[in-house]
């Protein structure tokens, strides 16, 4: 089964804080493990919210605008899609992420098509 890791970080991890610097190593040892386990399906660290673009539709026109919609103190930082035996696993494999500063994870089964 598969399930999304969502990786949800805090302004502080965006601009580079200390604490983040911090767990780079870290994190990178845990990806690293995670690929070796084949566990990894597919990932990605995304860039800053201010970099990106919004869709929003008003009838079936699209309306195209820059930058974050709303003011959050948190963004989506990255992703995972990992190949688990259970829910359980999943949840473990989220509760050893290295990065606590600032960031919490939301873990969501894969449906597939």
């Amino acid at each position: 089964m598969k399930y999304a890791m969502v990786i949800l970080e805090s302004d502080d991890a965006w601009e580079g804080s200390n604490a983040a610097e911090r767990e780079f190593d870290a994190a990178a040892r845990w990806w690293a493990d995670l690929r070796a386990q084949g566990k990894v399906v597919a990932s990605a660290r995304l860039a800053p919210p201010r970099t990106a673009t919004i869709l929003s539709w008003h009838d079936p026109t699209p309306i195209v605008t820059d930058g974050p919609y709303i003011e959050a103190k948190e963004a989506v930082g990255g992703f995972v899609v990992l190949e688990v035996d259970s829910p359980a696993e999943a949840v473990r494999i989220a509760s050893s992420w290295p990065k606590t500063a600032g960031a919490r994870i939301e873990l969501r089964p894969v449906m597939e098509a």
